[in-house]
């Protein structure tokens, strides 16, 4: 199993998925799964919250900025995410795991494409948040914030 070759679309991760069999989770198993998103989303660093996590080298980080393929497959990713955060609003509250899934991505995707994506990501997500962003924690929205510079 390697991160380029699954962000590639070619590889699988720890358990055989593919991106494509992520793709395909429903809502209950995008919210109930919690191993996914460290591949989807892959950092230079150990995840605080699932110690087999992959870890991304520099020279996974150089492959994945120049793949067209995993360029185009973390832009899918995202836009698969922002329509789970979309149709649901039960993370919309002062604490939720997916508050951390949405500080990963904004990470991954600032190391990985670009710091407009990242930034275009936490925009959509303050789009959906809307008039309820009070109800999250500074903290957490800190974090987000943070994380794109």
């Amino acid at each position: 199993m390697g991160l380029v070759a699954f962000l590639n679309g070619e590889g699988t991760d720890y358990k055989g998925r593919c991106l494509l069999d992520i793709w395909n989770f429903d809502d209950n198993e995008i919210e109930q799964t919690h191993d996914y998103i460290q591949f989807m989303f892959p950092l230079a660093e150990k995840s605080g919250s699932y110690f087999n996590a992959p870890i991304l080298s520099p020279e996974d980080i150089e492959a994945i900025r120049l793949s067209e393929e995993a360029q185009a497959n973390l832009k899918k990713s995202v836009e698969w995410y922002l329509g789970f955060l979309e149709r649901n609003d039960h993370w919309i509250k002062a604490y939720d795991h997916n508050h951390l899934r949405i500080t990963r991505t904004i990470k991954s995707l600032r190391l990985l494409v670009s710091q407009e994506t990242a930034e275009a990501f936490l925009n959509s997500v303050f789009g959906i948040i809307g008039d309820r962003v009070n109800v999250v924690r500074q903290d957490a929205i800190g974090f987000w914030k943070s994380s794109v510079n």
